[in-house]
């Protein structure tokens, strides 16, 4: 009987030891297991797109507005994925409970296949924004530019190729031209392959060389001066990264929400089902493998410098 109460103490010393390190375990975790673990009580709502003839949206260049209510907004990033930025961008956007649309630069899908498949995984939206992202598709002729669009195309679809199906599927007949930088022609182009043209209603000038408060209150400023539609940042830029948080909660408090972009039910089979598309089917995964490991080349451009 005497040894009982030491025996009780021991256990109990052990109890703590356990309970110290799993509460140390839990504070040190990494910010992407954190955000792993984090559930959203509410889904971001989620606003199905028209691709059929591949119409243009974007209420600074073009005529059409995505079909958002007063004071939705739809985040897009443009030029990743980018292995120092987007991942703190998705773990953010994990906390608040915001789903987006990723244009992704194909020469980094390649090289970071892993960060595409992280970006499907977490529910986003997955759109192109060329191979090489030169500023201007303007000067390029038909061929090199038609060829920057479908190389974009073909690496994102290479580096989904082995994940799950929901996952493939996040890809989106969606395209975006670098720096804003259109053509008739190559709308049309797109078009004939039911692949819409993304612009945007307003912008944060997060490519600039500022800070991310200025990011933050410009962001803020230029919503309000429309009311609702697509916002462009860049999941390449340290600010936007700084900033993302700040501005989310601020939105919402001014009674803003956010809404996620996808195709219309039946878009991406109906650009996959186009002649000479530049999206294909999701298919089995060692299937789609096989197929898309054929696509990609060495580039013949050099890769433009981001914006």
């Amino acid at each position: 009987m005497a040894d009982r109460p030491r025996r009780w103490g021991r256990q109990l010393k052990f109890l703590l030891m356990i309970l110290t390190a799993t509460a140390a375990a839990l504070w040190t975790a990494p910010p992407a297991a954190a955000a792993a673990a984090h559930t959203c009580q509410t889904e971001t709502p989620v606003i199905g797109v028209p691709t059929k003839g591949g119409p243009a949206y974007g209420g600074m260049q073009y005529p059409r507005m995505v079909g958002l209510g007063p004071k939705e907004v739809a985040l897009t990033f443009d030029d990743g994925p980018d292995p120092k930025t987007t991942r703190r961008i998705l773990d953010i956007l994990d906390r608040h409970c915001v789903k987006a649309t990723f244009f992704m630069v194909g020469i980094y899908a390649e090289r970071h296949p892993e960060i595409v498949r992280e970006v499907a995984a977490r529910g986003h939206t997955i759109g192109t924004h060329t191979w090489s992202h030169p500023n201007n598709l303007r000067p390029f002729s038909a061929t090199q530019a038609q060829r920057e669009i479908r190389r974009g195309f073909a690496a994102v679809e290479a580096a989904l190729s082995r994940a799950p199906e929901e996952d493939r599927n996040r890809l989106a007949p969606f395209f975006r031209f670098p720096g804003l930088n259109d053509s008739k022609s190559l709308i049309e182009w797109l078009g004939q392959r039911n692949v819409a043209t993304f612009s945007c209603e307003f912008g944060a000038d997060d490519w600039k060389s500022i800070s991310s408060a200025q990011v933050r209150i410009r962001a803020i400023r230029n919503i309000a001066s429309v009311g609702r539609g697509i916002l462009i940042l860049h999941d390449t830029k340290p600010r936007t990264a700084e900033m993302l948080s700040d501005f989310i909660m601020a939105m919402r408090q001014q009674g803003y929400s956010f809404v996620q972009m996808v195709p219309e039910p039946g878009g991406r089979e109906m650009a996959a089902g186009a002649q000479d598309p530049l999206i294909g089917p999701v298919r089995r995964a060692d299937a789609a493998s096989v197929l898309l490991g054929t696509i990609i080349e060495p580039s013949l451009e050099p890769p433009a410098p981001l914006r």
